[in-house]
C-alpha cells in the first residue's frame, strides 16, 4: 500500500510539472491529439510530454501610422492671365448682331441672347427701343398697347441727316426727334440708340466675363457705322459720340432703364470727346464686309472683288483688290436704300401695309416686281465701279474681271440679285462669278448659321484681327497688270 501511494504521489508531482511548464509556454496552433488509450475516468489528465522548443517569436508588426496633419494654411490665389477678346458689334436697322475673337486661342465665337436656342433665331438682337411709363425696353419685337415702339433706332439716329428713311408717320419720330409719352418733350434719337448700344456693352461683357472667371479680360471694341471712307458728312464723329457714352453708361443701364437716364447721356454726349487710349473703334461697314471676305476660307488668290452689302436701312457698296503691294479698297459707297424701302414701296404696289408686304416678301411667294429701290442699288453699284475708272485705278484687262458677293438681308431679294449679276459695268469690267461668303474655319457650331452667315458676315469682320490698314481709294495708284510667277501666301498679305 505504501508503494501505491508513492506511485501516485510521484504520478501528481508529474503532473503539475508539466502543467505549470505548459502555462510559461506561448500556446500551440494546432492542439496535441489525444489517443484513446490514454483516456482516464474521471477528470481527463494530459500525458507528460517532452516540453517542445519554443517558436521564435514573430517580428511585431508596427500599427499603421496617420501621418501628422498639417495645419490649414491659406489657399493660393490661382495665377491670373491676360485675356483679349475682339468684339465686333454689328449695330443694324432691324437686328444687332455680335461677334467676339478670342486671341489667346485664335477662334470667333457668336454672341447667343438667347442661349436657349438654336440657329439664327439665338444671336439676334432686335434693334427697338419701347418707351414704356416710366421706363425704356430694348430689344423687344412685341410692343404692348400704349408703348411708344421705335421698331428700329438705328433708322431714327439716320433719319436726322436724311428724313427719307423714316419709315414712322410722323407723331412719334421725326426728322431724329422722338416725341416722349405724356409730354412736350422731345430726345433725340441719339440718345436713345446711345442707351440701346449701353444695353449691349453691358450684356455682353457681363457674359464674357463670367467666361473667364479666372483671367484678366481685356475687351477691344469695333461697332460698324455706315459711312464710306471719306466719311463725307462726318457722321464719324456722332457715332464715336453714341458709342462713347454707351460705354460710360454701360454698367447703370439695366433692361428695363429709367427714362431719367435720358437726360443724363443728352448732356454726356453734348461734352463727349473721345480719349486717345479707348478701347472702342467705329470701322465703316463696308470695311467690315471686306475683312469678312479676307477671314473667310478661300484660296490666296490675287484679283478684284465686289461686295453688296444691302442692309434693311443702308447699301455698301466696295470694290477693292486682293494681294499685290498695297492691298486696298479701289472704290465705295454708301447710300440710305435697302430692304425697308424694299417693303414701303411693295406695300405700295400690293396695296397693303408694310408689315403685309415684308411677310410677302419674305415667304417668297409669287413674282417679286422690280421695284425703284432695286433700281437706284443697280445705279449706285455702276457708279461706284466707274469712279475705278476715273481714278484710273485698274488699267490691264486681267484686272478687270472680278468676283461679286451679294450679303445682308436685303440682298436675298431674289430680284435685286437678278439685276445685279446681269448688270453690264462699263469699261471692260466683266464679272466672273457670283459667290457667297463663308464663315472663318474658326468659327465655333459655324454649321448651326452656315446658312445664314450672309446676315452675320459684318460682324465677323468687325471682330477679325487681321492687320489690314485699308488705303483709301485717292492713296491707291494704278495697279500693274498681274506678274506672271508664283502667288503669296494669304498670311504673308494679312498679318494678324
Amino acid at each position: 500500500m505504501k508503494g501505491f501511494f508513492s506511485k501516485l504521489g510521484y504520478l501528481w508531482a508529474a503532473l503539475t510539472d508539466a502543467k505549470g511548464r505548459r502555462r510559461s509556454q506561448p500556446p500551440s496552433s494546432h492542439p496535441t491529439p489525444v489517443s484513446s488509450s490514454q483516456k482516464q475516468p474521471g477528470p481527463q489528465a494530459q500525458p507528460v510530454s517532452r516540453p517542445q522548443p519554443s517558436a521564435a517569436p514573430k517580428a511585431a508588426v508596427p500599427e499603421k501610422q496617420t501621418p501628422p496633419q498639417k495645419k490649414p494654411t491659406e489657399k493660393r490665389p490661382l495665377r491670373r492671365y491676360e485675356r483679349t477678346l475682339i468684339v465686333g458689334v454689328d449695330f443694324g436697322t432691324s437686328s444687332t448682331k455680335v461677334v467676339w475673337q478670342d486671341l489667346s486661342e485664335n477662334y470667333f465665337e457668336l454672341f447667343r441672347w438667347r442661349p436657349d436656342l438654336k440657329g439664327l433665331e439665338s444671336v439676334l438682337l432686335p434693334s427697338t427701343v419701347c418707351v414704356r411709363g416710366d421706363a425704356l425696353v430694348f430689344g423687344n419685337s412685341a410692343p404692348r398697347e400704349g408703348d411708344v415702339w421705335l421698331p428700329s433706332i438705328k433708322l431714327c439716329v439716320l433719319c436726322r441727316r436724311n428724313p427719307s428713311v423714316c419709315r414712322c408717320d410722323g407723331s412719334i419720330a421725326k426728322c431724329g426727334q422722338i416725341q416722349l409719352p405724356g409730354t412736350d418733350t422731345r430726345v433725340p434719337a441719339a440718345v436713345l440708340g446711345c442707351l440701346f448700344l449701353a444695353h449691349v456693352f453691358q450684356q455682353v461683357e457681363q457674359r464674357l466675363k463670367q467666361t473667364f472667371p479666372n483671367d484678366d479680360v481685356v475687351l477691344i471694341w469695333n461697332i460698324g457705322c455706315p459711312m464710306d471712307h471719306l466719311d463725307a458728312v462726318d457722321s464719324k464723329s456722332s457715332w464715336e459720340k453714341m458709342a462713347g457714352v454707351a460705354m460710360e453708361l454701360r454698367g447703370r443701364v439695366s433692361n428695363p432703364a429709367e427714362t431719367a437716364l435720358l437726360r443724363e447721356a443728352s448732356e454726356l454726349m453734348r461734352t463727349f470727346t473721345p480719349s486717345a487710349d479707348r478701347n472702342f473703334l467705329i470701322q465703316p461697314e463696308g470695311m467690315a464686309a471686306v475683312k469678312a471676305f479676307l477671314e473667310s476660307p478661300r484660296g490666296p488668290e490675287e484679283k478684284t472683288y465686289a461686295i453688296v452689302d444691302v442692309g434693311a436701312g443702308t447699301t455698301e457698296v466696295s470694290f477693292f483688290f486682293n494681294g499685290g503691294m498695297k492691298p486696298s479698297y479701289l472704290a465705295d459707297s454708301t447710300e440710305a436704300v435697302g430692304g425697308g424701302k424694299f417693303d414701303i414701296e411693295l406695300a405700295e404696289v400690293w396695296r397693303c401695309d408694310v408689315e403685309t408686304a415684308r411677310r410677302l416678301k419674305e415667304q417668297g411667294g409669287g413674282q417679286i416686281p422690280e421695284v425703284p429701290s432695286v433700281g437706284a442699288i443697280r445705279r449706285q453699284y455702276d457708279m461706284t465701279c466707274r469712279k475705278i475708272l476715273k481714278e484710273r485705278k485698274l488699267t490691264a484687262r486681267a484686272n478687270k474681271r472680278f468676283d461679286l458677293f451679294v450679303i445682308g438681308g436685303g440682298g436675298r431679294l431674289p430680284v435685286l440679285r437678278d439685276s445685279l449679276t446681269r448688270c453690264q459695268l462699263p469699261g471692260d469690267f466683266v464679272r466672273e462669278h457670283t459667290r457667297q461668303l463663308a464663315p472663318p474655319a474658326s468659327l465655333r457650331n459655324r454649321a448651326d448659321v452656315e446658312a445664314h452667315y450672309d446676315l452675320l458676315a459684318n460682324a465677323c469682320g468687325l471682330a477679325s484681327s487681321l492687320d489690314w490698314e485699308y488705303y483709301p481709294p485717292r492713296e491707291v495708284p494704278p495697279l500693274p497688270p498681274p506678274p506672271s510667277g508664283l502667288k503669296r501666301d494669304r498670311d504673308e498679305l494679312y498679318p494678324k
